[in-house]
């Protein structure tokens, strides 16, 4: 009997010296909350939700696909504009009086310019130098500030024109993009189309 309380006196201290060891602060073992959690549960419910549309409502699922897919080219296309408009200004002279020269090229320089590389049969570089010419003239009339790094959408959230014009405006800007980027193809026949949509006219009259 005496053998049995030592051992049950052993097993009791024994259990009281873990106690006191995993009453420490560094045991005190706990989840951490993840503060990026919801992110985790939006998506998940977000998939449910696309999911469960495309059986319930396929047009409309088929019609948030096609708006996504939109905004997914409108990202691809604003990103290769800027991209071509960065290395171009790479390969730019440094001497600042060559910069300063084509900083002051005017509307009627872009005019000639567009002249001769449609004439050339290069018709999508003829629009891209035709719109810098469009931008010019809006800026001799007070309708946005002109500057050679700006894209195509930053002129398109500047302009100051009203309505129905900035609509056409915009248009404009999604034209040039199919063109430029998105490899659309473009003959003479859609070039004279795009000269008489760029007249500054239709977007800023002369007073």
């Amino acid at each position: 009997m005496s053998a049995q309380v030592a051992v049950s006196a052993g097993q009791d201290s024994l259990r009281a010296v873990l106690d006191s060891v995993f009453r420490q602060p560094q045991y005190a073992w706990a989840e951490r909350p993840n503060p990026l959690a919801f992110l985790a549960r939006w998506w998940e419910g977000l998939i449910t939700w696309i999911t469960d549309l495309e059986s319930s409502n396929p047009s409309v699922y088929w019609l948030l696909v096609g708006l996504m897919l939109a905004v997914v080219a409108a990202v691809v296309v604003h990103a290769g504009w800027v991209m071509v408009r960065t290395l171009r200004a790479a390969r730019a002279p440094a001497n600042p009086t060559e910069t300063t020269a084509y900083m002051v090229r005017d509307a009627a320089w872009h005019r000639d310019e567009v002249a001769r590389l449609a004439g050339a049969g290069r018709f999508v570089e003829a629009m891209q130098v035709d719109f810098l010419r469009l931008a010019l003239e809006l800026d001799s009339r007070r309708r946005l500030r002109f500057h050679p790094s700006k894209t195509p959408e930053e002129y398109a959230r500047e302009a100051q024109l009203p309505d129905p014009e900035r609509s056409e405006f915009q248009a404009l800007i999604q034209t040039l993009y199919r063109y430029a980027f998105a490899g659309a193809s473009c003959d003479a026949t859609a070039f004279a189309d795009w000269q008489r949509q760029t007249r500054v006219d239709r977007y800023a009259p002369a007073h």
